[in-house]
């Protein structure tokens, strides 16, 4: 019993817990049925449902009872596709309450409401050869227990490197602030196109630093949850919470409505808010160079009755992206970033390498790359909020969920050679 004890405290021990939480997670990739929006026909809903239930059927899984964070990966080949958050709507609905004809023992799929879901990350790729949905489901409980390994993980690989390279990546800030103040100056010595590609060069690396610092990092979200457990850090998740609160370099838009009438008054507050933040950064993002995701964090209201508790998708699609998107012009792809006509112009063999059709269909243009919401519990006598963050989406970082599983991983690959092999019962010598 001591052995095991000791086993459960090691680091061999949390990395053999966490490989039986990853065995654990639903896993479901349905090939040959297009993501669509509401109209979707009956007997597309009906084909998808089918093959969650086989799928679900198959693994040996039944619907979540409890809270859940949950990935949507999707992948379009229609000509014409919807954005990715009406998909994402009309799935997660699908993902709830069976139709009549689905074959299933239970009233409900992956889960009985999609108010469960605590964590939600989406993404989609349109213009792709062949249809994809990918979704992952795991207990939020399991995602905190993740979360709070990757913060242990990130804090053994910490170096002294690594933030010397977070302060470099801020110079470039520093940098375009002084090529425009100097414009003048610059052009005659460089050259009106010299100049130009020169800024287009620097603000580009501007951008990647400047909305690379504005999201939430692993450390700070597991301090948000309280973690890691039974360890103080000095400040409580209260105190963390009033400080992306107060970030400069995020939206931050107050509480959610809960009263009728609100959702006029909480859309003018994203509005001033977008308005208040280009007004801050608009010498730096206006024009956005590169390709942004969307980083939520809410946390509700303690007073908030659960029946009028905002689904996190919800949010997102009728609060943030009528907004944002327009108002800061966010493309769904990096590739509508690339201007392909000058690009064949400077390098003809790099822009044929993208084929003849290199953007997606036009109507997706319009967008974010991804986006992720994450709701705190509510804090007793302390007011609720959302906090977002436009997140440069260039560097194929992913989501936080897919930083925490790589994070883990790399340190378990640099765990010593003893630690690779699970603990085992002691067999008994011999006589």
């Amino acid at each position: 019993m001591r052995d095991f004890r000791k086993f459960m405290a090691s680091d061999v021990g949390a990395s053999a817990r966490y490989q039986s939480r990853r065995k654990r997670r639903i896993r479901i990739s349905i090939d040959d049925i297009e993501p669509q929006s509401k109209k979707m026909s009956a007997a597309d809903r009906t084909a998808f449902q089918t093959a969650v239930a086989e799928q679900l059927t198959s693994v040996k899984r039944s619907t979540f009872r409890g809270d859940v964070a949950l990935k949507l990966d999707l992948a379009t080949a229609s000509k014409s596709p919807p954005h990715a958050h009406t998909i994402a709507k009309n799935l997660l609905d699908l993902l709830g309450d069976r139709m009549d004809g689905v074959i299933w023992p239970k009233k409900s799929l992956l889960y009985a409401d999609d108010s469960q879901i605590q964590a939600l990350s989406v993404m989609c790729r349109h213009g792709t050869d062949q249809p994809n949905i990918r979704i992952e489901a795991r207990p939020f409980a399991a995602m905190l227990d993740d979360l709070e390994l990757a913060g242990a993980a990130l804090q053994a690989a910490e170096s002294m490197e690594s933030h010397y390279e977070r302060e470099r990546e801020d110079e470039w800030v520093d940098t375009f602030r002084d090529l425009i103040r100097d414009e003048k100056g610059q052009r005659k010595a460089l050259g009106n196109k010299m100049y130009e590609a020169y800024r287009e060069m620097v603000r580009w690396s501007a951008q990647r630093a400047l909305l690379g610092r504005s999201s939430v990092n692993i450390p700070v979200l597991g301090w948000m949850y309280g973690l890691p457990r039974g360890i103080p850090t000095g400040f409580d998740k209260t105190m963390w919470t009033g400080l992306i609160g107060d970030s400069k370099l995020r939206l931050q838009v107050g509480e959610l409505p809960i009263a009728t009438g609100g959702s006029s008054a909480f859309k003018q507050r994203v509005s001033d808010e977008i308005t208040a933040f280009k007004k801050r950064w608009d010498w730096v993002i206006s024009p956005l160079i590169v390709a942004v995701a969307l980083e939520v964090v809410v946390r509700p209201n303690p007073k908030t009755p659960p029946a009028v508790l905002h689904d996190l998708d919800n949010i997102v699609r009728d609060y943030l992206i009528p907004g944002i998107v327009p108002g800061f012009g966010t493309v769904s792809d990096q590739r509508w970033t690339i201007d392909f006509a000058e690009l064949r112009e400077r390098d003809p063999k790099l822009a044929n390498a993208w084929g003849p059709n290199p953007t997606p269909p036009a109507g997706t243009r319009n967008g974010v790359t991804r986006y992720e919401v994450w709701r705190l519990p509510a804090v007793e006598g302390e007011p609720g909020f959302v906090s977002v963050a436009l997140v440069a989406d260039i560097d194929a970082k992913g989501d936080l969920m897919q930083q925490m599983d790589e994070h883990i991983s790399d340190w378990r690959d640099n765990l010593s050679d003893d630690s690779r092999h699970p603990w085992q019962r002691r067999r008994p010598t011999g006589r």
